[in-house]
């Protein structure tokens, strides 16, 4: 008889608690002061405040409730607002499951009807009350190949292996396929027919000597040819299966204006969400089975050690076991669990965009024996203001102070020490790569001059393309930077001595920053770090002074597990586990760690690339005896 190890670890019972609520209110005191009528409340969301508007009767009961989550990302967000909103209005309580992928928004919905119910008097003790959860009845599955993500490299890795005739399952966490491969504008390719279209001559071996010089050579080599080499045919192959790409002749990093092939490879999608879509039409239409809202939980291994199949939880609860010849690990790496991603890069002060990788991939592909790598590897890109405005989502917002943000003023870390030529501003990875130096966190530092130039809208410079969205509009600069200051967001001081001792910077090191950075602006000359004179401007003189905090943003993490030029898993001796696949980000060995290299769209491209590989070493893999 066959014996089938689950690499599986208990998940502990969920308790009826919502935030710390108490128990439940049961006496009719609950309702005493409820005042009948329509009440509205934000709290903040993933990405930006989500508000919830919900009516009362004299007895408390919520008659109606609606929830406008519209500036969350749509497929995760927007359907977890209203599915919240709705278990809320139907059980009569804020101790409702949230959606699994997007947590903070769940719990936003549940924060700001909390708030909602007190402005009518209702305490939201009282709504404590949890309906208990039936699970579904167990199942199992057989298939060939089960793909663990439905995001980009796991729609690659699924594609893959279905053309090639495996029976593939893909199954997906959230209520829609994608993830950061819909949100993200492109791939990288060398020598792919558009780029022939437009007599564009880059080749593999130029990007990849560069991407392994670029991180002295701690690549992965044999993975980042593979990939590099398969890039341009990959271009084609998504083609083929409805993924609209085109080359921009217009380049938003100013920084990269001298060195094309670092814009010039980046294959835009023209729209993302229709990529998708057409690609799980394809699947389906070569008998390729997709369940959304089921969450891998471990991997199964069978007594020769390969890995045979899936434990996983449905949105019910419900346990699903898949049986499969191959497992596909596609679950987009950790970049959205703080608790890992700030132990890895080692610093607090970090944000992530992540929504849904929880790192379960990772931790399944641990616990069934793959290496560790690479797990200090972020995809740095960019910093945001800290808490600017705390109405709206801070630094990826409208606010006009983005542009403080995005142009190259005077940088320093939190001890008053300038660290960086600020003009890496013009370029996503080297500015996050820089800010990550210094922990993370660093202060840019304006007087009152600079702000009243900022509003009078004539600057010396461009505002960078990098990151975050440009606000478009004009304002008064020092209006805006004293909001901040009363909302304890930026720090102000009527001298160098009085900043210091606000924001935490020491006085000596913070004057000495400030004037070196003016002599070197008064002889256009920056012999610390090297800044162009175009850039050397808005000099630090003239008090009230201004320290806006910016913090390092990160799309995602962008390793975790060793993997050979198959994608295959590997141990710490290289040695393959039968039957497991990583790709992704949840696959170290091509970035190199921490850095991510300033060429555009290797994540995406790494992402189908890797899937691809995979998915087609899958099928051959299940067909050998």
């Amino acid at each position: 008889m066959e014996h089938h190890n689950v690499i599986q670890k208990r998940r502990p019972g969920v308790a009826g608690i919502w935030l710390g609520l108490s128990l439940l209110v049961t006496t009719s005191m609950a309702w005493a002061d409820v005042t009948p009528g329509e009440y509205s409340a934000s709290a903040q969301g993933k990405e930006s405040p989500v508000s919830v508007t919900l009516s009362v009767d004299k007895d408390g009961k919520i008659t109606q409730l609606s929830v406008d989550a519209s500036h969350e990302t749509p497929e995760l967000g927007g359907v977890a607002g209203k599915e919240v909103g709705q278990a809320i209005l139907e059980q009569q309580s804020l101790n409702v499951d949230g959606m699994t992928g997007a947590t903070e928004t769940s719990n936003a919905v549940k924060k700001a009807a909390a708030a909602a119910l007190s402005k009518a008097g209702a305490d939201p003790n009282a709504y404590s009350q949890a309906k208990a959860k039936t699970a579904s009845a167990a199942q199992t599955l057989t298939t060939d190949v089960v793909v663990v993500g439905g995001g980009a490299s796991g729609t690659a890795a699924a594609l893959a292996a279905a053309e090639a005739g495996a029976k593939v399952l893909v199954v997906e966490k959230a209520p829609a396929v994608g993830g950061a491969g819909k949100i993200a504008s492109g791939l990288f390719a060398v020598g792919s027919s558009l780029e022939r279209q437009k007599k564009l001559t880059f080749t593999a071996d130029e990007l990849f000597h560069r991407l392994v010089d670029y991180n002295h050579y701690l690549t992965n080599g044999p993975l980042t040819r593979t990939v590099v080499d398969k890039s341009a045919s990959t271009v084609d192959w998504l083609m083929k299966y409805g993924v609209e790409l085109y080359l921009s002749d217009d380049n938003t990093q100013q920084a990269h204006n001298a060195d094309p092939i670092k814009w010039r490879i980046y294959h835009h999608y023209k729209d993302s969400g229709a990529a998708f879509t057409n690609m799980y039409k394809h699947l389906a239409e070569m008998g390729g089975q997709l369940m959304t809202r089921t969450t891998g939980k471990a991997l199964i291994k069978d007594e020769q050690g390969r890995v045979v199949g899936l434990v996983a939880e449905t949105a019910d609860g419900g346990t699903l076991t898949v049986h499969a010849k191959a497992v596909i690990v596609a679950t987009g790496g950790y970049g959205a669990n703080m608790k890992m991603l700030t132990g890895n890069m080692l610093t607090t002060n970090i944000s992530s965009l992540a929504w849904a990788n929880q790192g379960e991939g990772v931790k399944m592909a641990w616990d069934a024996g793959a290496a560790k790598w690479e797990t200090q590897s972020a995809l740095l890109h960019a910093t945001k203001l800290v808490g600017v405005d705390p109405t709206k989502a801070t630094g990826f917002n409208d606010s006009l102070l983005i542009r403080i943000l995005k142009t190259p003023l005077l940088w320093l870390d939190r001890s008053g020490e300038r660290f960086a030529d600020e003009s890496l501003v013009y370029d996503t990875a080297l500015w996050a790569n820089a800010a990550y130096s210094v922990g993370g966190n660093y202060f840019i530092v304006v007087d009152t001059p600079t702000l009243q130039t900022f509003s009078k809208g004539k600057l010396p410079f461009e505002v960078s393309g990098a990151g975050a969205p440009n606000p478009t509009g004009n304002g008064d600069f020092v209006a805006l930077v004293e909001e901040g200051v009363k909302n304890g967001t930026v720090y102000k001081g009527a001298t160098l001595d009085e900043l210091a001792t606000n924001s935490g910077m020491n006085a000596a090191r913070l004057k000495a920053s400030v004037e070196r950075y003016n002599a070197a602006i008064k002889a256009k000359k920056d012999t610390e770090f090297g800044k162009k004179p175009a850039f050397l401007a808005l000099n630090v003189a003239n008090g009230p002074y201004y320290a806006l905090a910016s913090e390092v943003v990160s799309l995602s993490s962008t390793g975790g597990v060793r993997v050979n030029e198959q994608l295959e898993a590997t141990d710490q001796n290289m040695q393959a586990i039968p039957g497991l696949y990583v790709v992704g980000n949840n696959a170290g060995g091509f970035f190199g760690s921490p850095a991510y290299p300033p060429y555009q769209g290797l994540a995406l491209g790494f992402a189908y690339n890797s899937g691809r590989i995979a998915g087609e070493h899958a099928a051959q893999y299940i067909k050998q005896p």
